[in-house]
């Protein structure tokens, strides 16, 4: 064995249990507990909970229980352990079963010998290894994918996801507001069902309350990817009075907040930078290495309600969630720059802040 393995064995049978243990002793294991029953281990439950073992080792015909049966009650209390259960070739139909319980895997009594011990308890703990790591990644993933999806669902702009054939895939909540339906009326409709070219770059909501104009700014994906994602946003009055054009540019999925023009930053619960995009980078003045981990306190600190992330979260949650407002922020110039701020707490599993940063109108000389 390549490193040094904890083993439980369970066996009523005494030269067999001698047999094993030599041979996984020659093996790089320890048998650490062996148990003459079922009963002794419940009695002993501590030995698969306080200091669980690297693998179980059961024979199946012992005097308490038999069989499947035996197989289910160790199982049960060693649901993250490898099992390797012992049966008769007699029993040998008992072996797709006990696969579909979750055994690692099962030998016959009469064909036992250490070479072939060796290989399936390596196996067995290869496999649980990889088990362990997927389950880890797949959490990961999951995390990951929560998190960038709270992030879209809380932008204050309205976002939409569409397939190649520019049918809807998804809709943030201010999406859903600008255009008067839920995401289950949306998904799966083409955008032109919801509004109307007007310009470039602008549209007619005619099915949303009042009816209203919006800009739309629609950002491609990458050449292997054929989704796009549409930006709507309500007109400000300059936009009203000279119906400013704009252009598509940009990638999607996780780049897609790395092109827009507003400063985005996440905090994760405890207050340090899980996120930032290019126009945060910038506006910082500092790499993405530099800030990742970083704590919010003290770095946008006049941003801050309170001053403290601590404080932040209590206030953003008196505040259900949202505070939006307006500030001044040193931007790498010799002025600073004014910025319509929006904090946003995330909800669970990607609990923090998103903070959204937006240039209003120019530098603004400090007195």
């Amino acid at each position: 064995m390549r490193r040094a393995t904890r083993l439980i064995l369970i066996s009523g049978d005494e030269r067999l249990g001698a047999q094993l243990s030599g041979w996984l002793e020659c093996a790089g294991v320890q048998v650490c507990e062996r148990f003459p029953s079922l009963q002794a281990l419940i009695a002993h439950g501590h030995a698969l909970e306080a200091n669980p073992p690297d693998l179980v080792l059961v024979d199946l015909k012992l005097a308490d229980y038999q069989g499947l049966d035996a197989f289910a009650e160790v199982k049960v209390r060693a649901i993250n352990i490898p099992v390797v259960a012992l049966i008769d070739r007699s029993e040998a139909m008992l072996g797709p079963h006990l696969l579909q319980m979750g055994a690692a895997d099962y030998l016959f009594r009469d064909a036992l010998s250490a070479p072939l011990l060796e290989h399936v308890v390596q196996r067995a703990l290869e496999r649980q290894h990889v088990q362990n790591n997927l389950s880890e990644y797949l959490q990961e993933l999951y995390t990951s994918e929560a998190r960038f999806r709270a992030i879209l669902q809380h932008y204050p702009d309205g976002l939409l996801i569409l397939d190649a054939e520019g049918r809807i895939l998804m809709a943030n909540d201010e999406a859903q507001r600008l255009l008067g339906y839920a995401e289950a009326h949306l998904v799966g409709q083409p955008l032109e069902a919801f509004v109307q070219e007007e310009t470039p770059g602008f549209v007619w909501v005619p099915g949303a309350p009042g009816s209203s104009r919006l800009r739309l700014r629609i950002i491609s994906c990458e050449e292997d990817d054929p989704c796009q994602l549409v930006l709507l946003r309500p007109l400000t009055e300059v936009e009203r009075e000279e119906m400013v054009t704009g252009g598509p540019s940009g990638i999607l999925p996780e780049t897609i907040l790395q092109l827009l023009d507003e400063a985005v930053l996440v905090a994760d619960g405890n207050g340090h930078l899980v996120y930032a995009n290019r126009a945060a980078l910038a506006l910082l003045g500092r790499s993405h290495r530099q800030l990742m981990g970083q704590p919010l306190n003290g770095m946008l600190s006049a941003l801050m309600p309170g001053e403290r992330f601590d404080r932040l979260m209590s206030w953003l949650e008196l505040q259900g969630g949202i505070w939006q407002g307006t500030r001044q922020l040193e931007n790498g110039h010799d002025s600073p720059w004014t910025y319509q701020i929006q904090l946003r707490l995330l909800p669970a599993p990607a609990t923090g802040v998103l903070i959204v940063l937006r240039p209003i109108a120019g530098e603004v000389s400090v007195g």
